[in-house]
């Protein structure tokens, strides 16, 4: 059967349509190409400023830390005194300057999810604060500046656009059918079973049938939360487990550390909001659409706000199931 050259799916969280337009994929490309051979870095860096025992910019000395690390951001982009009140904090997730979350063990990253759970409460609980995003910026082709395994969180006196859009999405399924869109979305996954990437008791792992970027893969909890810190311990261990297959996965695809964006989900926390339209859960969204090419955002993207995707779902979660989800030594290196 002929494919058509592209296709529309809405969105059903952010109310939007999404253009999956396979066609675009395999155009003749004079464009930039990113350096697939990753920089050869050394298990500790004196002038790195998240390492054990390095200082870091403003003066300060780190401690000489096992595990994670928690500190409030020296170049915040938000403060708790300024007319743009908020809070910016670093989570480094591992004492070694020479790894990603693919290289850790499922218990360390069990630590960093455990760490964020830690954070996000604490946050919250700051007087004010409408939203706790968590999220990971990972690879200097998309702007960071230190290859130090780290996380960030900012919490804000304002409900940011994107998770705005879906509260009000949810809230409107809620409305409307009494139920959750969410677990509406997982269910639809679940009966296909064709963008399943893995599962377990607790977690699944699915591209979703709208999605945005190439790549873009959801990890849901089977159980209806608002928080990361509404889980249980077994099912953090759960998360965990999937969670580091996916980004083994990631690395495998294209035998290198392809940069990603990683953002965690939680309900808003502005006060006196009904919190039961809300499921947690992660989206990772890897701005690529090959070893060695981003995915930019241009003129009918960034001016219309409706996004290309240059492949159908069912295709990437093919490739992606093809990924071997073993550590091996296929990333450069």
């Amino acid at each position: 059967m002929t494919r058509p050259a592209s296709i529309k799916r809405m969105h059903p969280y952010l109310k939007e349509w999404v253009i999956m337009a396979p066609a675009t994929d395999v155009r003749p490309w004079n464009g930039a190409v990113l350096n697939t051979v990753a920089a050869d870095e050394p298990d500790f860096d004196p002038t790195c400023h998240l390492c054990p025992g390095a200082s870091r910019s403003n003066g300060a000395e780190n401690p000489r830390y096992l595990d994670t690390y928690v500190f409030d951001n020296d170049f915040a982009s938000l403060t708790l005194d300024s007319e743009a009140r908020g809070i910016c904090r670093v989570v480094c997730f591992d004492p070694r300057h020479n790894v990603t979350l693919a290289d850790m063990e499922t218990e360390q990253i069990e630590s960093v999810l455990r760490t964020f759970a830690g954070q996000f409460n604490e946050m919250a609980s700051i007087p004010g604060m409408e939203y706790v995003m968590l999220f990971e910026n990972k690879g200097k082709e998309i702007g960071v500046s230190n290859p130090h395994p780290h996380g960030q969180i900012y919490a804000t006196d304002f409900i940011p656009r994107i998770p705005s859009t879906m509260y009000a999405s949810a809230q409107e399924f809620h409305a409307v059918s009494g139920g959750c869109v969410f677990c509406d979305a997982l269910g639809k996954e679940l009966k296909s079973g064709q963008r399943i990437l893995a599962s377990n008791e607790h977690f699944v792992a699915f591209v979703p049938s709208f999605a945005r970027f190439k790549y873009e893969v959801h990890l849901m909890p089977r159980r209806h939360v608002p928080f990361i810190s509404s889980l249980g311990s077994s099912e953090i261990r759960a998360m965990a487990e999937l969670y580091r297959e996916l980004v083994i996965r990631y690395d495998n695809l294209f035998a290198r550390r392809i940069p990603n964006i990683t953002v965690f989900y939680n309900a808003p926390t502005k006060q006196g909001l009904d919190l039961s339209p809300w499921h947690f859960h992660v989206q990772f969204a890897p701005p690529v659409r090959a070893a060695d090419k981003l995915k930019y955002l241009a003129g009918f993207e960034t001016g219309g706000g409706n996004i290309i995707n240059p492949s159908l779902p069912e295709d990437s979660a093919a490739e992606l199931k093809r990924a071997s989800a073993n550590r091996t030594s296929v990333v450069s290196s």
